[in-house]
């Protein structure tokens, strides 16, 4: 056994303690040197913070009282240019405000006197300093304020000019020349400021108080005194303001280079006491620099020391354990290991001479061992020889099946591949490899994780390691069936995709010995899908998005600014103008070929996240995203306008178009992207409606409220034209000569269930685009006839009447229009002379040998053929010459305003003569007052309707003015 040594004999303790007293000396020389260090860093730190932080103030201080100063010299210049009002004041509370600032950095720079008590003096001054700058520009300003004498001198110098007597006495007239002397004067040293000046304004005043003295009584009269003695006073008052001012002046000035000098005597302090930090840390910064070098040294000595001594006591010992330890690789354990001494080489040396006595006896052991186990292995030997041959025999039938289970798996039109368990690949076909595009050579070994072809999956994203079919077989132990990825050649950037089919194989244990997976080569059906959404997706004229497309982007927009409010997108709609014009005029192929160019100018001036749809006919849409606000929206829509506006030469055609735009805003109040699709619909058919000068329009909740309305107007316009729920209302026509009545005009109203009564001009235009023009144009025809058939009936004096009925544009697209005029005054017995048809000047222009014609045959008839509103539309005179026409009525809106406007006098004055010339008659709409009347009849005006006779009536009141004024006039 060997003996337990004392701790602190070994060399290890010996170790431990003396080089642990080297480090415990460096630490504490480090540990001194450092605290040091920091104190002193600290105490730097401190002073060149302080003396940072003075020179920051005082630049800050001297700043705000330099532009303290600027608002004063603004205030005193506009002072002297006469203005004491908003804009002066305006100067006085910016100086104020500056004043302010720079009061609040001397009170900063105050609060470090404790740590700069030598500047405290300073700081004093400039407290003083500003005391006297404030007090003296309050005073000046106070005074400006409560003596506008600036404003009012030059005036009371006018005011003088004006009363002086004009007679030519010699002492008038040297009066009158010393006052414009003055006021020279003054003016001169008012612009200039010039001291030389202001000495011959004062002697101008002394001369102009001599001459007033020398004057004698009665020379001038008491006002023309009493304007001299005024202006003298303000003159000498506004002088004296003036002399303030500049004083002031030269006070804020020895003020100001008082307060640079006291600044500048702080900086120089503060850079000194800077300059003797940085010093005293340089300084200290050497001598612990040094004091770190003497420790250092010294710690180094004592490891020297410490080495050598404890190397002899190592070396030695370690020596002879070398040569012992050869002389048993030479197979010598006859001489033991001969070291003394009282440490851990003694009790190494004693357990070393153990181990060789140990050994020695063990191989004695082992050669009798040895010898027994040749002779059975011998034995063993024969037996094996027996066993692989019977193994051999075996192996060749493996050989023959598995030559025939390669041959059957490498002709397969299937991918196959083999993993083991730890996904490496055991196996695989040709078609693999090809599919692969890979040699079988190697692929045979590679394991999932280093697979050399990235696998996506039918999203396009890459499938990890675990998802990998094989990974997933092997984690579940179970088949994976039809599973459809792709599989990605770097080479060629191709994709190749496949349906995947892997199964598990186990042992008779049920262990997992292998996965079999199989692959087919889908990518032709691939491609024939994806082409089939891309159709089913896109248009197909210019191979953008279509409508279900760009909702589907749309959808997913309005969910994304419902989780990220802050994240805006506008839906921008696009209606081309006219385009209809350009199918009809030039075919359907140039049309095409603008829609084809429109997409184009659409995706030019959009980003690649954004998205540009055509949903049909020449309307587009754009998905603009990640827009920061409605702003950059306007300037995509004005880009997109000004390329549209230019001219595109299609099929050796140059064609000009227009665009009108409807913007929507995203809102986190939006549910579905169709409600935004509409909105940006609406806001769209306001700006057409606007006209192409609109241009865009931006929707607002108003608009599709408004469509809402409409919506709703529209299903009870119809409803109401089933139920026939409107009333004519009709208004007296009289001659202007005679007041005798001349008949009526038919006026349509609609008895709303809600609303009551709606005008017309609420709803004919929408009759008139819904195509509903017709049966109701029709229902008016047919109740003024059968009204007026029965006036006609039971009033005589009705017979001399004529019913005027407006016709539509859309009846002269009739080819039966004629008839069936003709078909209603047969059917109500109403002569033709007692019907009166009212048409628009816009109607002649539509076709103008069809209604030519159609206005003749009426005419024919003995039907009056009047043009209403004349003079409000495309005023023609070629047309009022070619049209068979009767009468012209002038619109109520050149009638209402001729009591006060000439212009419209003399419009309607022409529209008289230009009838009178033709062979027509006139009636003037909207009459209302006895001033019109008596106008209308001098410009030889030939009949009126308005208010000054009576509003529209409805049949009962009708009938009872016929009644009235039968035998007498209107």
């Amino acid at each position: 056994m060997i003996n337990r040594l004392r701790w602190f004999k070994t060399i290890r303790a010996q170790l431990m303690l003396g080089f642990g007293t080297i480090l415990l000396l460096h630490g504490i020389s480090a540990a001194i040197g450092y605290g040091s260090l920091q104190r002193l860093r600290h105490r730097s730190q401190t002073t060149l913070d302080n003396a940072a932080q003075l020179r920051e103030l005082s630049l800050e201080l001297k700043t705000n009282f330099l532009l303290a100063r600027q608002a004063e010299e603004a205030y005193f210049d506009t002072w002297q240019e006469g203005n004491i009002g908003l804009d002066a004041q305006g100067h006085v509370e910016t100086n104020r405000a500056y004043l302010a600032q720079a009061r609040q950095h001397l009170a900063d720079l105050r609060a470090l006197e404790a740590q700069n008590p030598e500047l405290a003096e300073e700081f004093a001054r400039l407290d003083s300093l500003f005391n006297n700058y404030e007090s003296a520009f309050e005073t000046t300003t106070r005074r400006n304020a409560e003596d506008s004498l600036n404003h009012e001198v030059h005036q009371q110098l006018e005011d003088l000019l004006a009363a002086l007597p004009d007679s030519q006495r010699s002492e008038t007239t040297t009066l009158r020349m010393l006052v414009w002397q003055t006021m020279a004067q003054q003016q001169t040293y008012l612009n200039t400021q010039d001291s030389a000046y202001l000495d011959d304004l004062q002697s101008g005043l002394d001369q102009l108080s001599a001459t007033l003295k020398q004057l004698p009584a009665g020379a001038l009269d008491p006002e023309a005194q009493a304007l001299m003695q005024t202006y003298r006073i303000s003159l000498s008052a506004l002088l004296f303001l003036d002399q303030q001012v500049q004083v002031n002046r030269i006070i804020a000035a020895n003020i100001n280079r008082d307060i640079n000098k006291i600044i500048q005597t702080v900086s120089d302090r503060s850079a000194a006491r800077s300059t003797a930090a940085r010093l005293e840390l340089a300084n200290t910064a050497n001598q612990s620099s040094a004091a770190l070098l003497a420790t250092a040294l010294t710690a180094l000595a004592l490891a020297i020391w410490a080495s050598v001594l404890l190397g002899r006591r190592i070396m030695t010992p370690l020596t002879l354990m070398a040569i012992a330890a050869d002389r048993i690789a030479q197979q010598d354990l006859s001489q033991p290991l001969a070291i003394a001494g009282d440490n851990e080489f003694t009790a190494v040396a004693q357990a070393f001479n153990h181990m060789v006595s140990q050994l020695r006896q063990t191989l004695e052991t082992l050669e009798q061992r040895v010898e027994q186990r040749t002779e059975a292995l011998a034995t063993a030997n024969q037996a094996l020889q027996d066993q692989t041959h019977s193994l051999e025999v075996a192996l060749e039938k493996l050989r023959h099946s598995e030559a025939n289970y390669r041959l059957l798996v490498s002709h397969l039109h299937a991918g196959v591949i083999v993993y083991a368990p730890d996904t490496s690949i055991v196996m695989c076909n040709q078609m693999a490899a090809q599919l692969l595009g890979l040699p079988m050579e190697a692929m045979e070994g590679q394991r999932i994780v280093h697979h050399p072809c990235p696998i996506v999956d039918e999203t396009g994203v890459a499938l990890t390691a675990e998802h990998h079919p094989a990974a997933q077989v092997i984690a579940s132990q179970s088949p994976l069936q039809n599973y459809v990825l792709g599989v990605c050649h770097p080479q060629n950037q191709d994709c190749t995709w496949v349906l995947v089919n892997a199964f598990p194989t186990f042992d008779d244990a049920q262990g997992l010995t292998q996965v079999v997976v199989t692959f087919i080569d889908i990518s032709d059906r691939k491609l024939a899908e994806e082409e089939l959404r891309h159709q089913a997706l896109h248009d197909a004229l210019t191979g953008l998005p279509n409508r279900t497309l760009f909702t589907e982007r749309l959808d997913q927009a309005v969910q994304r600014v419902k989780r990220y409010p802050d994240q805006l997108f506008a839906v921008l709609f696009i209606d081309l103008d006219r385009f209809k014009v350009i199918n009809d005029s030039l075919g359907h192929l140039v049309g095409d070929q603008l829609l084809v160019q429109i997409a184009h100018i659409l995706q030019r001036h959009v980003r690649a996240s954004d998205t540009v749809a055509r949903l049909g006919g020449d309307e587009f849409v754009i998905l603009l995203e990640q827009i920061s606000g409605l702003h950059e929206a306007i300037q995509v829509v004005e880009r997109i306008q000004g390329d549209i506006k230019a001219p595109f030469t299609l099929m050796g055609h140059t064609v000009f178009t227009s665009a009108s735009l409807g913007i929507a805003l995203s809102s986190p109040t939006y549910n579905r992207g169709e409600d935004l699709l509409r909105d940006a619909d609406n806001a769209m058919y306001r700006a057409k409606a606007r006209g192409q000068a609109a241009g865009y329009e931006v929707f607002n909740p108003a608009m599709h409220a408004s469509a809402i309305e409409l919506f709703e107007l529209e299903t009870h316009l119809r409803q109401a034209l089933e139920r026939q729920d409107f009333i004519l209302y009709y208004q007296p026509i009289a001659s202007l000569a005679t007041r005798q009545l001349l008949g009526f005009e038919a006026l349509v109203r609609w008895v709303h269930p809600q609303r009551g009564l709606i005008a017309p001009g609420e709803f004919i235009p929408l009759a008139e685009e819904m195509g509903l023009i017709i049966p109701l144009s029709d229902w008016i025809f047919e109740t003024a006839c059968r009204q007026m058939a029965d006036w006609c009936h039971r009033f005589p004096v009705a017979k001399g009447l004529t019913m005027n009925v407006n016709v539509a544009a859309a009846h002269f697209e009739q080819p039966d229009f004629l008839e069936q005029i003709k078909a209603i005054l047969e059917r109500t017995s109403l002569p033709a002379i007692n019907l009166g048809l009212e048409v628009t000047e816009r109607l002649l222009l539509l076709n103008v040998k069809g209604v030519l014609s159609t206005l003749s045959h009426l005419q024919a008839q003995g039907i009056d053929i009047k043009i209403d509103d004349f003079g409000t539309g495309y005023s023609s005179l070629s047309y009022l010459k070619q049209f068979p026409i009767n009468t012209l009525k002038i619109d109520q809106s050149f009638v209402e305003n001729i009591d006060v406007d000439h212009d419209d006098v003399s419009i309607v004055k022409a529209i008289i003569q230009i009838a009178k010339s033709l062979g027509m008659t006139v009636i003037a709409e909207g009459v209302e007052t006895e001033f019109q009347i008596g106008l209308l009849e001098q410009l030889g005006c030939d009949a009126f309707q308005g208010y000054w006779i009576a509003p529209p009536l409805p049949p009962d009141q009708v009938e009872t003015f016929i009644q009235q004024h039968s035998h007498r006039p209107v």
